[in-house]
């Protein structure tokens, strides 16, 4: 198949041709009439993204995310969190149901809804036989807080239930992978269920593409994302609500999509790249960053009863961000080892037209060391006898942003080194899937698979034959 692209002239066109009432929205079920009764087609599986699943507590059926709009409004979500403390409300909490929308917004529901209408898939249920109604999609539904590799092994028990639902021990699937998704898929088709993440120089799977033919990948952080950094370092903002720094590095999902080693993230005040390795642990303790600073240590011994629970509190949570952080390091680089000989199609959809944060820039101030990560937060106060920053004619809005869903850059969607990351020795650690074909349009993250021309697109990849 050829390469497919989308970008701001192509809108520019079309929005022409709109206005001159030349164009409508693709007609779907037209386009689709004639191969939406394949018995042939292969199932399909959805694979959600960070924060694209209800929790709901396993016992009584609470939900706790995303709660209602009042809860979204409010809350911290201070009961996700992570850690190992059994007396926490919210311990027991398993994944509900995909988060299809909330207060009008939709996430997942509208591409669901082509399937169905559309496509004619029906959706599946694991575990039930499928007789003549072969057209069918599952809804991988994981704990997204959780490591990975608990959703890659999931994964795997599903592709193996769906073979024998079918009764068909050879049978190959598709898969819709959206965000943190496409990191599970991935791995999942270079190393199966194994977790290799210990290991040196894992061996690679050859039984990914045995069990997957098509592979939609939807907006992934191949090369990871700048703003996992920014999420472990200052929360990250849910509805009118920040979801607190203490919460977040109980999570394992942001320390797997930090910026590529090799991806020189962090830059001076001069726009050139530092030599900082995000990974290394003393680089937080020494800077006094995220669950390493006053505010948030002081907030966590403050979050429970007496001082030694305090310091109990503390310990725990920062010894959970430093196993996550070593755990996001060795799966970057386990997702970075040459990829097996593969039959199976995989192609790149997202957006390219918002700008997104790829760099964040460190500032040496009188109180410390500090990252920030939008050009309007670099002209901050500088230590004695240092130039002015707003005075030094760097573009920072160039350096720090490039195009983007408003989350992911265009360049990690498609996992692709820039010139000065691209060294020999780089190019010869990073080993991305290898795609057959790519489609962005103006888009945001988590509103990709809303658009109904990628809804189109989508389609048509996963039904022509």
């Amino acid at each position: 198949m050829g390469k497919w692209t989308f970008n701001r002239a192509g809108w520019l066109a079309l929005a022409m041709m709109f206005l001159a009432g030349c164009a409508t929205q693709p007609d779907l079920m037209r386009l689709y009439e004639g191969v939406s009764d394949d018995p042939n087609q292969p199932p399909v599986i959805v694979i959600h993204g960070l924060a694209g699943s209800t929790l709901v507590d396993a016992k009584t059926g609470k939900q706790f995310w995303p709660g209602s709009l009042s809860t979204l409004t409010f809350s911290n979500y201070t009961e996700l969190a992570q850690m190992s403390s059994e007396y926490r409300e919210g311990e027991g909490l398993v994944p509900g149901e995909l988060f299809a929308s909330v207060a009008g917004v939709d996430f997942y529901g509208e591409m669901l809804h082509s399937l169905e209408t559309v496509g004619r898939f029906k959706r599946g249920v694991p575990g039930q036989a499928v007789g003549d109604e072969r057209r069918r999609y599952y809804v991988l539904l994981y704990d997204w807080r959780k490591d990975n590799l608990l959703a890659v092994r999931k994964l795997h028990a599903l592709i193996e239930q769906i073979r024998s639902d079918y009764n068909d021990p050879t049978l190959r699937v598709d898969i819709i992978a959206h965000s943190n998704g496409g990191v599970i898929a991935n791995y999942y088709l270079r190393y199966g269920p194994r977790d290799v993440l210990d290991e040196t120089t894992p061996a690679p799977w050859n039984e990914g593409d045995k069990r997957i033919r098509r592979l939609a990948m939807l907006g992934t952080p191949v090369l990871g994302a700048v703003t996992s950094l920014e999420r472990l370092l200052y929360g990250t903002r849910m509805a009118v609500r920040t979801v607190p720094v203490e919460v977040m590095v109980t999570f394992s999902t942001p320390f797997q999509a930090l910026p590529h080693p090799l991806v020189k993230s962090v830059l001076d005040t001069s726009g050139k790249p530092l030599d900082l390795d995000i990974y290394d642990l003393s680089v937080w303790k020494d800077r006094k960053w995220g669950v390493f600073s006053p505010e948030v240590m002081a907030r966590v011994r403050s979050s429970v009863a007496t001082p030694t629970q305090g310091e109990l509190a503390l310990a725990d949570v920062q010894q959970t961000f430093a196993k996550n952080l070593e755990r996001g390091r060795k799966m970057q680089w386990a997702l970075s080892a040459p990829v097996p000989q593969t039959r199976v199609d995989v192609s790149v959809f997202g957006g390219d037209c918002e700008p997104t944060p790829a760099h964040a820039v460190q500032l040496e101030e009188a109180d410390g060391t500090r990252l920030v990560f939008r050009p309007g937060q670099v002209a901050g106060k500088t230590l004695p006898g240092q130039p002015s920053i707003r005075n030094n004619g760097v573009d920072f809005e160039k350096l720090m942003f490039e195009p983007g869903d408003g989350l992911i850059p265009r360049s990690s969607q498609v996992g692709r080194l820039s010139a000065a990351e691209a060294s020999p020795e780089a190019v010869a650690r990073f080993h991305p899937l290898p795609v057959s074909q790519t489609f962005f349009l103006c888009e945001s993250h988590g509103r990709l698979t809303h658009n109904l021309y990628f809804q189109n697109n989508l389609l048509y990849f996963l039904m022509a034959r």
